[in-house]
């Protein structure tokens, strides 16, 4: 990945509609995101923020099935030639409900778990862990059981195991859904350290306040 405003991300006349639906979710949408850049994607439910995020993490084409047409560039690759485990290499993603991506009942396997699959050596996998910790301040959640975390700590937790595997881009949907104020206090801290540490980010969301000072462009 380059530095210095490099062209990480762009959407070239994209229009998709899913196969269950008549009419399109999207139309003719051009987006260019640089590289270290925070980008917000708002709107009323149904104008395609999530649709938009399922571009950049692979889901669509590979799970959602529709009409795609357009350009979708992640790193100057197209993605619908990419195979999803090359699109997951560059892109992590977080969901509006973490549990939807908890693969085991222990918080540090699950920020394990991305590390592990990639066939990463365990000590390696170790220092990734520690470091995500450190940087996330959240070493308290270390060894937790998930089904005894709140919403909060759980979205703390799927942040965590997509930043142990290393992205550059995060793409986040709706994740202060489920927050209160506290925890969402808590994932704006994450953000500002994200960035700080150069990712980028694409986040839908209904609730902006707490992103104050962090969006460089709003969609």
């Amino acid at each position: 990945f380059l530095r210095g405003g490099f062209r990480l991300i762009e959407l070239g006349n994209v229009s998709f509609r899913y196969s269950s639906s008549q009419e399109g979710t999207l139309k003719n949408i051009n987006l260019k995101i640089k590289e270290g850049e925070l980008v917000l994607l708002t709107g009323k439910s149904g104008c395609g923020k999530t649709t938009i995020t399922r571009l950049l993490n692979g889901l669509i084409p590979n799970f959602f099935e529709g009409e795609l047409s357009g350009e979708v560039m992640i790193n100057g690759q197209n993605i619908r030639k990419l195979k999803i485990h090359q699109v997951s290499d560059m892109v992590g993603s977080v969901f509006q409900d973490p549990r939807s991506q908890f693969f085991t009942t222990n918080t540090t396997s699950k920020i394990a778990f991305a590390c592990e699959n990639a066939a990463m050596p365990p000590d390696k996998i170790a220092d990734r862990i520690v470091q995500t910790c450190c940087d996330l301040n959240m070493k308290g959640l270390l060894d937790k059981d998930i089904f005894t975390l709140s919403s909060g700590e759980k979205q703390s937790v799927a942040i965590a195991s997509v930043y142990a595997f290393a992205p550059k881009v995060f793409v986040l949907d709706e994740p202060s859904a489920n927050l209160d104020e506290q925890a969402t206090e808590i994932l704006r801290q994450i953000l500002v350290t994200l960035k700080h540490n150069g990712c980028t980010i694409v986040l839908s969301e209904h609730r902006i306040h707490y992103l104050r000072d962090l969006v460089d462009t709003a969609v």
